[in-house]
């Protein structure tokens, strides 16, 4: 049987990253602005043997606001920033659908908008999920909501210091 894998899932937006910039569209690098104690918080999840997915809506995609590419932009910048204090996020998984898109072709129902868990799916084809030791850090009611559906613990972050916020979830394990 294949080892059991512990994850930690963390949204984008509200949880890494201040979204209190362009209404919660970030797409662009500028606009990326790191919550306190995020980059720490991912290095010190890393030496304690979970893995780090970040799950995360860009419906900015459907809406026309960025593009795809602009997104790939991001999340690059992102893990450069991450490797520059020696640490690294596993898998960075997004969705660019939204039923009320304008971009023709993202303009969708999708499984893998939160608060479904098609993002979750994905990732359970590849690893072997231990449940009970991974958890869902989210700031909205959709990612409890993606958590509960996912079978796993979600907590709802309160963007003070994620460093802080998840060295009491890896206490409570």
């Amino acid at each position: 049987m294949k080892k059991k894998t512990k994850i930690a899932f963390l949204d984008r937006d509200g949880v890494l990253n201040n979204k209190n910039i362009n209404g919660g569209y970030i797409g662009v690098i500028e606009n990326f602005k790191w919550i306190k104690g995020a980059k720490k918080a991912i290095k010190f999840l890393k030496n304690n043997g979970y893995k780090v997915i970040i799950v995360t809506n860009q419906s900015g995609v459907a809406r026309g606001y960025f593009t795809i590419k602009d997104v790939y932009k991001v999340h690059r910048h992102l893990k450069n920033q991450l490797k520059m204090i020696d640490t690294f996020v596993d898998q960075i998984y997004f969705c660019p659908y939204h039923i009320d898109g304008v971009v023709k072709k993202y303009k969708k129902k999708s499984n893998l908008r939160k608060p479904n868990n098609g993002m979750f799916k994905l990732v359970e084809k590849k690893l072997n999920i231990d449940k009970e030791n991974s958890f869902m850090v989210g700031d909205q009611k959709t990612d409890l909501e993606f958590a509960s559906k996912s079978r796993i613990r979600g907590f709802l972050f309160n963007k003070e210091n994620l460093y802080s916020f998840v060295k009491k979830i890896i206490k409570q394990a």
